[in-house]
């Protein structure tokens, strides 16, 4: 199983390849963990905040292989605990997304 971390920045701070690197290493050889980063959409003074919303959202969609199951994290979103997430990734690998 491929799994792709998208995340939306270039640039990205030193902690963040560290924590990429130590996901990436903890999953299980079964799956392969890639981050794709997507350059920002462009903010200037009459950019709004829908439009690039919007734009990073087209731009995410598009590196998105095509019959895969997405996950999208979300502050608001319901949380997981590690033990959920490890039992979640091995249904997904037993039986499929």
């Amino acid at each position: 199983m491929k799994i792709y971390l998208i995340a939306v920045g270039n640039k990205m701070p030193a902690w963040v390849a560290r924590a990429y690197q130590e996901y990436a290493k903890r999953m299980p050889r079964e799956c392969s963990l890639q981050l794709l980063e997507i350059n920002p959409a462009h903010r200037g003074k009459s950019s709004g905040t829908q439009r690039i919303k919007q734009e990073e959202c087209k731009r995410i969609q598009a590196v998105i292989p095509k019959g895969a199951t997405v996950i999208a994290l979300d502050e608001h979103g319901k949380s997981w605990s590690t033990k959920q997430l490890s039992a979640q990734l091995a249904g997904w690998l037993q039986d499929g997304p």
